[in-house]
C-alpha cells in the first residue's frame, strides 16, 4: 500500500464524546486533501453514519470490502458497522469534506433505520446533492477555526438541515425506482445483525430464533438473493473487521482473536486464508 501523503487534514474528533447539536450528534466534521494514490486504512465504523462529500479529484471507497468509484461532486453515505477505506486514484489528488453523526430524534431514527434498509448495498449509496455539499462546506467554515459565541445555535440548524436533505434525497430516489423485494428486506436484516453482532454472535443457527425461520429456508433464501451463504458473509464480516482492527493497532493479536471468537491458532489460519499474509504480518504492514 502507498503510505499516506496528506497535504492538508482538519478534524474535530468526537467520536469517544460526541456533541449533541439539537436532534443530532457530531462525531466528526473535517476536510481532507491527498496526494495521488493514498490510502486512508480501513477502519470500523460503531453507531453512526458518515458523509464523504468528493469536492475534487476521484478515488474508490470500499465498504466492507466493495469498492464503489466516486468522483468530484459525488457524496457516499456510510453505514453504522461498515468497514471503511478510502483509494486516492493514480495521477489524481483527491479531496473531500467528511461528517459523522447519529440521529437522536425519534422520527429521524426511523427515517435512517429505513435507508439503511433500503440501501444496503454499497454500490447504492453513492449520490449528488449541491445543497448537502454546501451546508457541510458551511458547517466546517463555521465550526473551523473560529468557534463563535453563536455557533452552536447555526451548527444545530446546518446539522438538522443536511439529515431533513438526506432523507428527502432517498426518499426521492426511492419514489423511481422499484420496490425492493420482502427477500432483500429480509437478508439485509440478518446482514445488518451479524454486522451489530460480530463479536457477540456464538453460531448462525441463532439467527432462525431471532428471525422465526427454519435456519434452512433462511439459508437458501440468503443464498438466492444475495449470491453468498450466510456463512460466506459472516466470515468476510469477521475477517474485514479482523483486518481493520489489526491496522488500528491499538489491540494485540490474541486480543483480537478472542474478540472474534476464535483461539489464535484457528483465527490465524482463518486470517491467512482469507488475506493471504498472517495476522502479525498484516499488523506491521505500512498504511
Amino acid at each position: 500500500m502507498a503510505e499516506n501523503k496528506t497535504r492538508y487534514h482538519l478534524s474535530k474528533h468526537y467520536v469517544y464524546n460526541p456533541l449533541p447539536f439539537g436532534d443530532v450528534q457530531l462525531l466528526q466534521l473535517g476536510r481532507r486533501y491527498c496526494d495521488a494514490t493514498e490510502v486512508i486504512a480501513a477502519h470500523p465504523h460503531l453507531n453512526w453514519f458518515e458523509l464523504t462529500i468528493v469536492t475534487s479529484g476521484s478515488g474508490t471507497i470500499i465498504t466492507n470490502g466493495e469498492e464503489t468509484p466516486v468522483c468530484s461532486g459525488d457524496i457516499y453515505l456510510s453505514f453504522p458497522c461498515d468497514i471503511h477505506e478510502i483509494r486516492a486514484d493514480r495521477g489524481d489528488k483527491l479531496e473531500y469534506d467528511f461528517f459523522s453523526f447519529y440521529p437522536t430524534d425519534k422520527e429521524l431514527s426511523k427515517a435512517f433505520k429505513t435507508i439503511t434498509l433500503e440501501y444496503w448495498d454499497e454500490k447504492k449509496r453513492v449520490f449528488q446533492n449541491e445543497k448537502i455539499s454546501a451546508l457541510v462546506e458551511q458547517a466546517i467554515s463555521e465550526f473551523i477555526p473560529n468557534e463563535k459565541p453563536d455557533s452552536k445555535a447555526v451548527l444545530t440548524d446546518i446539522f438538522h438541515l443536511i439529515l431533513v436533505y438526506l432523507i428527502r434525497n432517498f426518499r426521492g430516489v426511492q419514489a423511481g425506482n422499484a420496490n425492493v423485494s420482502q427477500a432483500e428486506i429480509l437478508c439485509f436484516q440478518v446482514m445488518n445483525y451479524i454486522d451489530t453482532h460480530v463479536y457477540s454472535l456464538k453460531n448462525l443457527e441463532s439467527l432462525a430464533l431471532k428471525f422465526n425461520y427454519n435456519y434452512g429456508y433462511l439459508s437458501g433464501l440468503f443464498k438466492r438473493t444475495t449470491g453468498k451463504t450466510i456463512f460466506e458473509y459472516y466470515y468476510h464480516r469477521k475477517m474485514e473487521t479482523a483486518k481493520a482492527l489489526l491496522l488500528e493497532r491499538k489491540k494485540t493479536v490474541g486480543e483480537i482473536a478472542k474478540m472474534l471468537g476464535y483461539n489464535l491458532y484457528s483465527f490465524s489460519k482463518a486470517f491467512k486464508k482469507k488475506h493471504g499474509i498472517s495476522p502479525k504480518a498484516m499488523q506491521k504492514q505500512k498504511v
